[in-house]
């Protein structure tokens, strides 16, 4: 079945990364027309609109964290998108996109450089996943990479000056999805979704 190439909006570059890769492992062949970055949630809730729009002419596929929500039905029901075009998908991480990277334990161990032991068995009912996963590249045996990761003492930014770009290439090229997918419904509910967007049975 021909439709037309997706349009990706994400809240940063890590999400994009992401959503690629996911997207990746759907088995869909999607062809992906470009990326709206919206730079945080708030720029990215107010764009709902205008993807749900626009999803008429390109297929819309939006990501964005779980955060401060409650559940996902009340970041959908605050993001006035419980009814969405069939030709749109939003998909919430929970709680954050960090979670579904750390849901690959061995993946993300071996790459900070840490033991497996460190890595948190239960992604998604951590607090802050971002922090926790700055809090693993700390103990990192690469110096190099946790300064690249944790931010520099006294600094305020909650990351690294390479932490996007750090792990954007991790969830691109090391990250095992069929790992992780077990360890978080989220993701699994996300990926199983992919697989049916857009297809005759959706």
């Amino acid at each position: 079945m021909y439709f037309p190439a997706l349009v990706l909006a994400v809240e940063n570059e890590l999400d994009d990364a992401v959503l690629r890769r996911l997207l990746r492992e759907s088995g869909r062949n999607f062809a992906i027309d470009r990326t709206i970055l919206g730079r945080g949630f708030g720029m990215l809730k107010s764009n709902v609109p205008k993807c749900k729009a626009a999803s008429k002419a390109f297929p819309h596929v939006v990501l964005t964290d779980l955060d401060r929500h409650v559940c996902p039905s009340a970041l959908l029901t605050d993001w006035k998108a419980t009814r969405l075009p069939k030709s749109m998908l939003l998909r919430i991480a929970v709680k954050e996109v960090e979670a579904w990277l750390l849901a690959d334990r061995e993946g993300i161990a071996d790459f900070l450089k840490v033991p497996r032991v460190k890595v948190p068995a239960n992604p998604e009912t951590i607090a802050d996943p971002k922090q926790a996963l700055v809090n693993l590249a700390r103990r990192s045996r690469s110096s190099r990479l946790a300064q690249e990761i944790v931010p520099a003492p006294g600094s305020s930014a909650p990351i690294g000056p390479m932490y996007n770009r750090h792990l954007s290439n991790f969830a691109t090229t090391e990250w095992d999805v069929a790992s992780a997918r077990n360890n978080s419904v989220s993701l699994d509910r996300a990926l199983n979704r992919f697989a049916h967007f857009m297809s005759a049975a959706h």
